[in-house]
């Protein structure tokens, strides 16, 4: 055929095949079976590693100076990877637009990369010891088995911290895909404090009067902990214990703790706390607690791990990897692509001053840590299933708040669930800027970020933390999240003025604690077009001003939907240095401070304390009783007409013309009498929130069918109808 052509055609042609094979992405393999010595050109001659790939790389950069025009493809072979450390990206192992480097699973395969080491139940011997045996619940000392951590080459954190709010640095124990249970006292539920005796502190540990006989059988054992909510529903910090003196039922903590413990809201005239008899704790990592199977513990004295085994039971896999499964730093141009990473006691990826940074279909579970870390720019978390983490979901920051540089990073139609599973407190499914702390220490820059489309449901606390400027989430759907906690949200921010263009619109919130909280000052909230529906949901303004909320449908079997409060001024707000030192960092009298958010600063220098500017217009309320707002500005304030505006708003008992109420679709028919009584109300496209079909992910699941109840009971009981801050 080719001898047909002209000469001039063949150059061409051969040019054309020449470009197009340079243009084709060259591919490495790597396989579980694979050998670092071989090319891995073709699955035959596969790499053994991750890391002989990324070199491979570097090599071809060096020998090149660049890498084929549209990248590079690192397929691996289905099957498990164990990572006894990180797989570590830097600056050199990165693409180029156009010619990303891509690591991803065969098609049809899947690739798990372990943090965990996989021990037969055959390793694990008969507790024979006296006085081990003694220690234990009589129903179970024949059924706990033992093992050495020495003799299966597993090691472990000497013992807990004096003080933790997460797992300590413990392993953890899986079997079949599920979680096996610390032993706790009591299995389900909380203890209780009958009363504080000492208050305590930083410096000073605090003792109580337990209300139940239990705590006699741990009087043997050197390493107890209490984990529990000792003074406040959103700190659950675990504290060693000192002494439990069974005769004046007492235990003395072995350490103290920030403002101590007992009730926050009842205090003596001498400024120490009784508690109120409901703050909720549990017993942790006790040998003697070990009374149902699949239960374990560690004892720290003789490094020893007990074990209860479930039925069938024949190996047990135990977290071992304390660092990110993957770890990248000042990446640019790097997708991660169907792959699995679990099993692990760390984070799952962690992505440093990245730049287009992409994690698309993958899983990440059953790890200690958060699954997703990500700082940079023009980075994509997208169709990604994220569940049974230890902490949160997607912890997302980038670009720069003074300079309102936007980091364009955005986290999309993810399925996020069961997290917060160790580290109930602060843990979000995605959390963005906020740093998953308490405190101001965690937050960082984050600035233009886009969330969207993911389905996120079964947490203690929040779904999304709240920090920076320029974001919009919207069309994400949240159920059954904030039960373990208080002060929680679907949305929530503190404590900062300088939360500003923030865009919550077509949001689905039901069968859930808390809607949108922006917590003790927060502000700079527009919450548009979103249905809250279920007894805990609604929107609760904590004395930060300008905020809008309109052409939203609130769904509760009573009021109030929203409230508002003016704590603010009680509290100090107007010279607190935290939110004057963020507001004057900003500089917001000048540019781009000043062209994008014209007038700011003034309006922060006058009564910024107080929740002014606040908007409530163009919403639709369907309650068959109680009112619709519950207004706590103090007497001081009620009357200022710059608190409140409120304009068209519509409640009614009844269904208004939603498409199918029963089956929880609150999408408006065309001809509902919204439209009617609310002049401008636009419909809210129901259809499209939530998990969608797109390249990464297939085949999407129904949502969570609508109750209309709550979520499990709450541990503070006097929350249970709360949905504010």
């Amino acid at each position: 055929m080719f001898s047909r052509l002209p000469a001039l055609a063949l150059v061409v042609l051969f040019c054309a095949l020449a470009a197009a094979l340079d243009a084709a992405p060259l591919k490495l393999h790597v396989a579980p079976d694979g050998r670092d010595t071989a090319n891995g050109r073709s699955p035959q001659n596969a790499f053994a590693t991750l890391e002989r790939a990324r070199d491979e790389i570097r090599a071809l950069k060096a020998r090149a100076g660049r890498l084929p025009a549209d990248g590079i493809v690192v397929e691996l072979a289905g099957g498990t990877y164990v990572r006894d450390q990180s797989f570590v990206l830097e600056e050199a192992d990165s693409g180029a637009p156009g010619a990303p480097v891509v690591y991803r699973s065969r098609v049809g395969e899947t690739a798990r990369l372990m943090g965990g080491k996989t021990v037969p139940l055959s390793a694990f011997r008969p507790v024979s010891n006296p006085a081990l045996r003694k220690r234990l619940a009589p129903e179970a000392a024949d059924r706990i088995v033992a093992l050495k951590l020495a003799d299966a080459g597993l090691s472990s954190v000497a013992e807990f911290p004096a003080v933790f709010d997460d797992q300590g640095g413990l392993f953890e124990l899986f079997v079949d895909g599920k979680r096996l249970p610390l032993s706790r006292w009591p299995n389900e539920g909380h203890a209780v404090m009958k009363r504080v005796l000492v208050t305590g502190s930083n410096r000073v540990p605090g003792v109580f009067e337990y209300a139940d006989d239990r705590p006699a059988r741990w009087t043997e054992n050197s390493h107890v902990w209490l984990k529990g909510q000792w003074r406040v529903g959103w700190e659950d910090p675990a504290i060693r214990v000192a002494k439990i003196d069974t005769a004046a039922r007492t235990i003395a903590f072995a350490a103290g703790i920030h403002n101590g413990i007992g009730y926050k809201y009842i205090t003596n005239p001498d400024g120490s706390r009784p508690g109120n008899g409901k703050e909720p704790w549990h017993a942790l990592n006790l040998l003697e607690e070990i009374d149902r199977p699949g239960e374990w513990a560690l004892d720290f004295a003789s490094a020893t791990l007990f074990l209860w085994p479930t039925e069938g039971l024949r190996e047990v896999t135990i977290t071992q990897l304390a660092a990110p499964l993957i770890s990248a730093s000042g990446v640019s141009h790097v997708d991660f692509v169907r792959l699995d990473l679990g099993y692990s006691l760390g984070h799952g990826l962690v992505a440093e001053n990245v730049d287009s940074l992409r994690l698309l279909g993958s899983r990440i579970h059953h790890i200690a840590g958060s699954a997703v870390v990500l700082h940079g720019i023009n980075s994509v978390v997208q169709s990604n299933d994220l569940h049974d983490l230890g902490g949160g979901g997607v912890l997302v920051s980038g670009g720069e708040s003074r300079s309102l540089t936007l980091s364009n990073n955005q986290v999309l139609n993810n399925h996020i669930h069961r997290y917060g599973v160790l580290r109930a407190q602060y843990s979000a499914a995605v959390d963005v800027g906020f740093g998953g702390a308490s405190n101001h220490r965690g937050r960082r820059d984050a600035v233009g970020v886009r969330v969207a489309n993911n389905r996120i449901h079964d947490a203690p606390r929040d779904a999304i933390l709240v920090s920076g400027q320029l974001h919009t989430f919207e069309l994400n759907e949240i159920s059954a999240c904030g039960f373990g906690s208080a002060d929680t949200g679907s949305f929530y921010s503190w404590l900062d003025w300088t939360i500003q263009g923030v865009v919550i619109r077509h949001n689905f919130m039901y069968d859930t604690v808390g809607g949108v909280n922006p917590d003790d000052g927060a502000t700079g909230f527009h919450v548009h077009g979103n249905i809250f529906a279920g007894p805990r949901t609604g929107v609760w303004i904590a004395s930060g001003p300008d905020h809008v909320i309109e052409n939203n449908i609130f769904v509760k079997d009573e009021g109030p939907v929203f409230g508002l409060d003016d704590r603010g001024a009680g509290r100090g707000y107007a010279t607190n240095k935290h939110l004057l030192g963020r507001r004057d960092a900003m500089q917001m009298d000048t540019p781009p401070w000043s062209e994008k958010f014209p007038g700011l600063a003034a309006r922060l220098a006058d009564r910024p304390e107080l929740p002014l500017r606040t908007r409530f217009e163009r919403n639709l309320i369907v309650i068959p009783k109680g009112e619709a707002i519950q207004n706590k500005v103090s007497r001081a304030n009620r009357d200022n007409p710059e608190i409140l505006l409120t304009a068209d708003n519509w409640v009614t008992p009844s269904d208004p013309g939603f498409v199918d109420a029963a089956a929880g679709n609150f999408g408006l028919r065309p001809d509902s009498e919204t439209f009617k009584r609310i002049p401008g109300f636009q419909p809210i496209p129901f259809e499209k929130i939530g998990l969608q079909v797109d390249e990464y992910r297939p085949v999407v699941t129904p949502r969570p069918a609508f109750q209309g109840t709550p979520p499990p009971p709450a541990t503070q009981p006097d929350q249970d109808r709360n949905f504010g801050t």
